[in-house]
């Protein structure tokens, strides 16, 4: 009897402390999970992921949990994170890897990703990442990218309004940049800032990399060129209001893969083009699709910041007063062996402004050649 009641005692003693272990080790607390306050504290601090058109803006609450715990990692050059207390599913993690896509520039070194999931839940447990360099690789990177960048910021000072900051930065990565669809690292910044060459990935990161750094937001947009396929642009915001800019597009280098004319590919009139620099969002739609995977945007409508609007290069040929300027206008910068970029304020313009030309004097000496894009009734004219 004493054996037995021993034995008893020594079962039930094994079966508690099994339990109490196993409390221990299979739910230990969770001390990287990301909690609704420190969300709520980022969206009170962070100027640029509290913006409502940010990545992060446009995730739901366990979403923005996940995109923090992960990035909170990638700052650390972290590859493989478990995501604890702040699992989420495969569509979510999709919707987080988007995110940081369109939120993060700097990132550069960042290619793409694996993950694990529990079948039965659909959750996913972990996530691995693949960089495109090592470490000491990418801090090598990041030390002359931040020697380009402030060069470029030797150009803007705090008196200018956001329209003269986003330009300038504009106008750089256009001028210092050739398109080539061959280029190495065309999906991230070196492209642009190491090597000056590359796509509309490279443009646009850039882009909005530069202008992050001094305060304006700006978002990376991706969806379809129509006719063209994939393509991507900015979301930016100026003087407080929303704007499209396609930097791409911006770029004569582009143009040269579709002109059909010898000699404009081998002397493009300008070196940098403003048909893309301020759109409505019925204007882009009219050439751009987007990638819905996060959100739709809403329809942007100020012109206030449109390059045309802001250097009274619009013309309304409607009226008199306005026909006389564009061709006084016009006059004058050819004069001056200039190169006239204006654009109209309705669709039929451009032909009326040829006729205008064709019925002035300004043909007397020699001719006048021109680009045209009617589907944004911009024109580009100058003397040979």
């Amino acid at each position: 009897m004493f054996k037995k009641l021993i034995k008893v005692i020594f079962a039930v003693l094994i079966v508690m402390t099994v339990g109490l272990v196993g409390v221990s080790f299979f739910a230990p607390k969770d001390k990287d999970a990301v909690t609704d306050e420190q969300v709520s504290q980022t969206m009170a601090e962070d100027h640029f992921l509290s913006n409502p058109y940010s990545g992060f803006s446009l995730l739901g609450v366990d979403e923005k949990k996940t995109y923090l715990r992960l990035t909170d990692k990638l700052d650390n050059y972290e590859s493989a994170v478990e995501l604890g207390d702040n699992k989420i599913s495969v569509d979510s993690l999709n919707r987080v890897w988007t995110a940081i896509q369109q939120d993060k520039p700097e990132y550069f070194w960042l290619d793409s990703y694996t993950y694990h999931y529990d079948q039965e839940t659909g959750m996913v447990t972990d996530v691995s990442f693949n960089f495109n360099y090592n470490t000491d690789e990418i801090k090598r990177r990041q030390g002359e990218i931040e020697a380009v960048t402030a060069g470029i910021k030797t150009g803007i000072s705090p008196e200018m309004d956001d329209y003269a900051k986003v330009k300038t930065v504009h106008d750089y990565i256009v001028s210092h940049t050739e398109y080539d669809l061959d280029s190495e690292d065309n999906q991230n910044i070196c492209s642009v800032f190491l090597n000056n060459r590359s796509v509309c990935a490279g443009y646009s990161k850039a882009l909005q990399y530069v202008l992050k750094d001094i305060g304006i937001f700006s978002n990376y947009v991706t969806g379809n060129a129509v006719g063209r396929g994939p393509h991507a642009w900015n979301l930016v915001q100026m003087d407080g209001e929303y704007y499209y800019v396609d930097v791409t597009w911006d770029d004569p280098s582009f143009d040269d893969i579709t002109w059909e004319d010898p000699a404009l590919r081998a002397d493009p009139p300008l070196s940098i083009e403003y048909v893309y620099f301020g759109l409505t969002t019925e204007e882009l739609l009219k050439s751009h699709t987007f990638d819905n995977t996060l959100s739709t945007y809403p329809g942007f409508t100020a012109t206030a910041d449109n390059y045309y609007v802001r250097e009274n290069m619009l013309f309304d040929l409607n009226n008199a007063d306005e026909q006389a300027r564009f061709i006084d206008t016009l006059r004058d910068t050819l004069d001056n062996g200039g190169v006239m970029e204006a654009r109209f304020t309705e669709a039929g313009m451009v032909d009326r402004a040829l006729t205008g030309i064709e019925e002035s004097d300004l043909l007397n000496e020699s001719g006048v050649r021109y680009l045209r894009y009617d589907e944004n009734q911009v024109l580009i004219i100058w003397r040979p």
